[in-house]
């Protein structure tokens, strides 16, 4: 290798051995906070644009303006590194997808929910249409349906998800100020209508339409709770 105080090209060529060491460098730092080797294309690390360095690589690699070592490093020591732009965009979503399943216990996100910097409920969303349109492969689909348990390929099925995460939510804080999960039709708990989203789950079990895992997640979760009850209002 050229020495980096010899001629203009050696001194370039170090300059470059330098950037590419500090793009490792700070490479493995967002990996270490982020569990991914795909930074979007503007993220920066103390000043140092390490997506538009990672941008780079890829364009290197593409063009065979990479040395075979350095191809060999990346991957070597980030082994979810993508050289295809389209893969790499897909593991920085599942990277904050999975972080996102464990800090909320649910795969199920609002369209324009933002997690960590990430539009990562449009990414959920755009996973639904490849899935619609047959742009999914079967790998990916059977990684959603494999790792996420409660995940909904229909985005009306997610959305009611949702809601109905977010109704067990409001009537476990009921529970705990009212001593009974058999809220009245008109009660209400920090401005969420829990007396009707108690009656309606009790109409949907009665018309067949509660999966057996709701039916197990409210028997279970609110020991007192009875699906017909008469006399309250």
């Amino acid at each position: 290798m050229p020495s980096e105080d010899g001629s203009g090209s050696a001194k370039r060529g170090g300059a470059y051995d330098r950037l590419f060491e500090a793009g490792i460098e700070h490479l493995h730092r967002y990996v270490a906070e982020h569990g991914s080797s795909s930074p979007p294309r503007g993220v920066t690390i103390d000043s140092f644009l390490l997506g538009a360095w990672v941008d780079s690589r890829r364009t290197d690699y593409r063009l065979g303006r990479l040395s075979a070592e350095r191809v060999a490093r990346l991957e070597s020591e980030f082994p979810d590194w993508r050289w295809n732009v389209r893969d790499a965009m897909f593991e920085t979503g599942l990277a904050h997808f999975r972080r996102y399943v464990a800090v909320h216990g649910t795969s199920h996100i609002r369209q324009h929910e933002v997690f960590d910097g990430f539009p990562l409920g449009q990414w959920v969303t755009n996973r639904r249409t490849d899935y619609r349109v047959g742009r999914l492969s079967a790998e990916r689909i059977a990684l959603f349906e494999n790792e996420f348990p409660d995940w909904q390929w229909r985005k009306q099925h997610a959305a009611f998800a949702v809601a109905f995460e977010d109704g067990l939510a409001h009537l476990r804080r009921y529970v705990a100020a009212h001593g009974t999960s058999n809220a009245r039709r008109r009660d209400t708990i920090d401005g969420f209508p829990i007396g009707t989203w108690v009656a309606s789950r009790r109409a949907d079990y009665r018309k067949g339409r509660l999966t057996v895992e709701r039916i197990r997640q409210i028997e279970s979760g609110f020991p007192d709770w009875r699906w017909t009850v008469r006399g309250r209002s």
